[in-house]
């Protein structure tokens, strides 16, 4: 797809809703820099940013839940939640700031218990797509910890990852037809002569209701992707499946069981997509009769997730290399608690092609501070008598690497907010805007809708106005956002090319 070109109507469309480059300090130039103290803000219209074709590729399955939902699960299931009423469980348990990273995560803990059925999974995974195409996102990467969700004898692995499948799915179903519908106002005025299902009807009732929507008959299709993450740590009680992995690998060091567990994940996940493996309901639609049965899942990636200080990448290689021998791509959680070390190890230990997060990955003064194994390793001891200026270097090459090698950067604004005290509210400061002047590759993501109240419009919108970023520079092939913004996405793995 030739950018260029593409930005033209898009400045057009601008100048329809009342934008222009003199108000809004709007450039073509593609090579415009961030003004380290500029003041200038662009704000573009909610219409434009709802509108554009964009990309999720950061979005966690739980995190991400309806809270009507959670509370309908909840009383399904008969699981204890705080309060059943919508804006008090918010109150309490999903606040709009939080004090810790700790107590960010504390909701999880709520959410994962009534994830544990195929029905809830199925309908969790669809309104989470739904939820995101109805902000304009295209293309959509959701993550998760299968190994949270399943339970021994009665839901494996394999059935946890095709009903998520299955949701996901069904919403390009639907959201492809919301499409076509926006297209037919006249079957919208003859909505009530019996022609149509309730469900047609509802469906243009919405697209026609006065609310601005993304959908559009000239649009592109909408696509998925599944991300599958592995975790650093867990005990226990962390779910089923782990006390009955804890206990069949009783007498083991425990990070040694930490790389088994991974390694048990990429089976399953490589598994599955191999072409008419999946015998759990995936592929009952349409689709699989249209390819013969061949029904492959696209899960895209293996992701790790989860404390990384005294719980290092290195645990999981073995996994992430039957991962990278398989050819499933390799995201990670690296550089948010921990500093350019565990970026490091990241991609040379696990092979990742993107990042979560790395908002630490210019801090060469905390180099040195992580955990290996338990405690202080060897590595980080010798770390603390190198100089400044070596731990600088070694920042240097590694970002100068990064940015050869285009390892993209899955960068959210909202979650940073609430987990990075320093920023103290003001994005200015967040790594991002560097890692854009340095030209590293970098996509906006949302995180948790949930738990960080927020969606890809808002991503956007704060990260233009925090870093000014015009048209020119969305544009600009250097810069992971413009692939975001404007690209057409053609196939799941376009993402990851």
């Amino acid at each position: 797809m030739n950018l260029s070109s593409s930005l033209a109507p898009i400045v057009d469309k601008l100048k329809e809703l009342g934008v222009t480059a003199e108000e809004s300090n709007i450039s073509e130039d593609t090579t415009a820099t961030i003004n380290e103290t500029t003041t200038t803000k662009i704000t573009y219209p909610y219409e434009f940013l709802l509108r554009i074709p964009k990309a999720d590729l950061h979005i966690h399955l739980d995190g991400s839940i309806r809270v009507s939902t959670l509370i309908d699960l909840a009383k399904e299931q008969d699981i204890y939640l705080p309060s059943h009423d919508e804006q008090e469980l918010k109150q309490m348990v999903f606040p709009p700031t939080y004090t810790s990273l700790v107590d960010y995560l504390a909701g999880f803990g709520y959410i994962t218990k009534v994830l544990s059925t195929k029905q809830a999974l199925e309908r969790v995974a669809y309104e989470v797509a739904m939820d995101a195409y109805d902000t304009g996102v295209r293309y959509i990467e959701v993550r998760f910890a299968p190994q949270l969700h399943a339970i021994p004898g009665k839901l494996s692995i394999e059935e946890i990852i095709c009903a998520v499948n299955l949701g996901l799915e069904r919403a390009v179903k639907d959201a492809d037809e919301l499409d076509k519908l926006s297209g037919e106002e006249e079957m919208y005025n003859n909505r009530y002569n019996g022609e149509y299902n309730k469900d047609t009807v509802d469906k243009l009732e919405m697209l026609f209701s006065g609310k601005v929507h993304p959908y559009n008959t000239a649009a592109p299709p909408h696509h998925y992707g599944i991300i599958c993450c592995a975790m650093r740590f867990f005990l226990p009680d962390t779910s089923p499946y782990y006390q009955a992995f804890w206990e069949v690998h009783k007498g083991e060091d425990q990070h040694r069981v930490f790389g088994l567990a991974s390694v048990a994940l990429v089976t399953a996940i490589n598994n599955l997509r191999e072409k008419g493996k999946c015998c759990h309901g995936c592929g009952s639609s349409s689709i699989e009769k249209e390819q013969n049965n061949d029904y492959i899942l696209p899960i895209v990636a293996v992701d790790v997730a989860g404390a990384e200080s005294g719980y290092p990448a290195s645990d999981h290689k073995e996994a992430f290399d039957l991962a990278h021998q398989g050819f499933l791509n390799k995201t990670v959680h690296a550089g948010e608690a921990y500093g350019a070390e565990s970026i490091y190890s990241a991609i040379t230990d696990l092979h990742a092609e993107r990042i979560g997060h790395g908002c630490n990955v210019f801090k060469w003064e905390i180099i040195g501070e992580g955990e290996g194994r338990g405690g202080r390793s060897k590595s980080n001891k010798e770390k603390d008598e190198i100089s400044d200026e070596e731990k600088q270097a070694y920042v240097e090459n590694l970002t100068r690497y990064l940015g050869g090698m285009r390892t993209c950067f899955e960068v959210c604004l909202s979650s940073n907010l609430q987990t990075m005290p320093k920023l103290n509210g003001d994005l200015r400061g967040h790594p991002a805007r560097k890692m854009i002047q340095e030209e590293l590759a970098v996509t906006f993501c949302t995180d948790n809708t949930l738990v960080s109240h927020t969606d890809m419009v808002k991503e956007l919108t704060l990260a233009a106005e925090a870093f000014v970023l015009s048209p020119g520079q969305l544009r600009n092939w250097k810069v992971r956002v413009s692939i975001v913004l404007l690209c057409i996405i053609e196939h799941p793995l376009a993402a990851f090319m």
